[in-house]
């Protein structure tokens, strides 16, 4: 028998790092009954490459989208969640802040905000108040809502005034700090406002609330990257992940990739998914080694490639890595350098030597990017 589908709620926080979300205690209050994913990792630590990963499913060299410059590349023949949902008679509803962000293909209203004039809370709210009639009378509703004051108080207090070499952004990490604490509490407040919004309007009824970060961001960590992740270090990869509740809450500590994120919603909701995807449900395998069962995870694969920074590659990416559950190789295209990491929530460290099993692997992703 068929379960009967839920409807899905999806709210992007733009560039909320992990270390200062599980940190904040706005948030833990607001979700201590919520299901935390803790170890999900971005394949690509930039909104553009991130979100149409994230919604298809797919790694970025797969969808096409695996350019700071492609966001139009989205190949014809790959379908989004909205896409997918739309299929299923869902009414699909997203409001972003500019269309790189995501693609409008399967979306029955698209509306995207200038960010610079944008409320978040009020305007987010306002919309949920529009659409919210059409979203009850409809068998089953998508609605994606992108939070994006994160990017617009990096964009003026460090984009516009810094360099990737400034040694004044670099020299002041706890102002940094101080200011993308400040932003990730303010999106606490927006969080807690949306969520009493679709309460008072009934839409939280057979309905799946999901709140996750696309990626992390420098707060002037290592000089060269002032925001976005040239390196492929730990705190622009670590993401989050919430699905929303209000009884007792679960902690998750699979190793994930934001490309499960899609096939892990469409489970939930009982919504059908039948598109061939990198994502899975469960990254958990089993194999046989001198005739034992070992239990490990499967690999996940990075690429990125800086609009500034050192390396800089906006057309096509041109740093990859592979990420295991404790060990990260990266591979520096532009100087045909591999650099192999013990990573965590304290930091990368660099090791010695690369593991070969790796890199064949990390060359094999690479072959027809």
């Amino acid at each position: 028998m068929n379960k009967e589908k839920r409807s899905i709620v999806f709210i992007l926080i733009d560039g909320a790092r992990f270390d200062f979300v599980t940190k904040n205690r706005s948030y833990l209050d607001l979700f201590s009954n919520s299901n935390w994913f803790n170890r999900v990792y971005t394949t690509s630590p930039y909104t553009i490459a991130s979100m149409h990963a994230m919604f298809t499913g797919l790694y970025p060299k797969n969808n096409g989208v695996n350019g700071y410059l492609r966001p139009e590349k989205l190949k014809p023949n790959v379908k989004t969640i909205a896409e997918i949902l739309h299929m299923q008679n869902y009414f699909t509803v997203c409001n972003i802040p500019s269309p790189v962000v995501m693609s409008s293909r399967g979306f029955d209203v698209y509306e995207t905000h200038d960010e610079y004039l944008f409320n978040n809370a009020n305007d987010h709210s306002d919309c949920i108040k529009r659409h919210a009639k059409k979203m009850k009378e409809s068998s089953n509703y998508f609605l994606y809502l992108h939070y994006s004051h994160i990017h617009t108080s990096l964009s003026n207090s460090v984009l516009k005034v810094h360099d990737d070499f400034s040694p004044e952004y670099f020299e002041s990490i706890e102002k940094n700090r101080e200011r993308h604490s400040a932003d990730v509490f303010k999106s606490a407040d927006y969080l807690e406002r949306i969520i009493s919004e679709l309460k008072r309007e009934n839409l939280l009824e057979n309905s799946d609330v999901w709140i996750a970060s696309d990626h992390g961001v420098s707060v002037g960590d290592v000089v060269g990257e002032r925001a976005y992740g040239v390196f492929l270090f730990d705190y622009t990869l670590h993401t989050f992940l919430v699905k929303y509740g209000e009884s007792k809450g679960i902690t998750d500590e699979n190793f994930r990739c934001t490309i499960d994120t899609m096939p892990l919603i469409l489970q939930d909701a009982n919504a059908d998914m039948n598109e061939k995807i990198d994502g899975m449900v469960s990254r958990k395998r089993k194999t046989k080694r001198l005739f034992r069962e070992i239990e490990d995870w499967e690999e996940i694969y990075l690429e990125t490639g800086g609009v500034g920074g050192p390396f800089p590659s906006p057309e096509t990416h041109n740093i990859f890595g592979i990420l295991t559950e404790n060990r990260k190789l990266i591979h520096n295209r532009t100087l045909d350098k591999f650099d192999e990491y013990e990573y965590s929530l304290s930091g990368d460290i660099l090791l010695p030597k690369t593991d070969e099993n790796l890199k064949k692997k990390l060359l094999e992703y690479e072959k027809e990017h």
